[in-house]
């Protein structure tokens, strides 16, 4: 069966852009948000982020978590302040410290398993792709802060937060030359 397979793969060549385009569709992440990561958090889990290895790790948005999070159907306002009061305090100081954040999700996790429902970003003027990535990790920034922030700081210093940030080098050129 097998060779009949592999002659109908080299008759066919068509057959064999069908599989390589199948296999390339999206990206493939390496942590399942709702099966593992999530629940992780609900169930305060703080160790969790420390026992994946450094490609999941790498995979782990905290941004996204934080949207996550910050609702549950059961007592949406509980979970919104809890993670206002717990996460976003503190996120403008431990952007380099991406397992003292996961910690801090978990402890502001309900400690039994959650539904959570995804709350949009505010709508408002369409920002460059520098600007949302600085609210990203600062995400009580105001417009006029945010404006002022990108002005004080170098391209110098910008390069080096991204580069801190787990940014590679032609993302880094592409957001430093397109986003501003």
């Amino acid at each position: 069966m097998s060779s009949w397979v592999s002659e109908f793969f080299e008759l066919n060549p068509d057959a064999v852009k069908v599989e390589e385009t199948k296999e390339k569709k999206g990206k493939e992440y390496k942590n399942d948000l709702f099966k593992d990561v999530i629940p992780a958090l609900d169930r305060r889990d703080k160790k969790f982020y420390s026992r994946l290895n450094e490609e999941q790790q790498k995979d782990i948005s905290i941004w996204t978590l934080t949207r996550w999070m910050s609702s549950t159907v059961r007592d949406t306002d509980l979970q919104l302040s809890n993670v206002n009061d717990i996460v976003n305090a503190h996120s403008k100081f431990l952007t380099k410290h991406k397992e003292l954040q996961w910690m801090l999700l978990a402890v502001s996790g309900t400690g039994r398993p959650e539904r959570h429902e995804w709350i949009s970003p505010p709508r408002g003027v369409k920002k460059n792709k520098l600007e949302e990535l600085v609210l990203t990790y600062f995400p009580n920034l105001r417009d006029a802060e945010l404006e002022l922030f990108l002005k004080l700081n170098t391209i110098e210093e910008l390069e080096q937060f991204l580069k801190d940030n787990g940014f590679d080098d032609k993302t880094i050129k592409e957001l430093l030359t397109k986003g501003k």
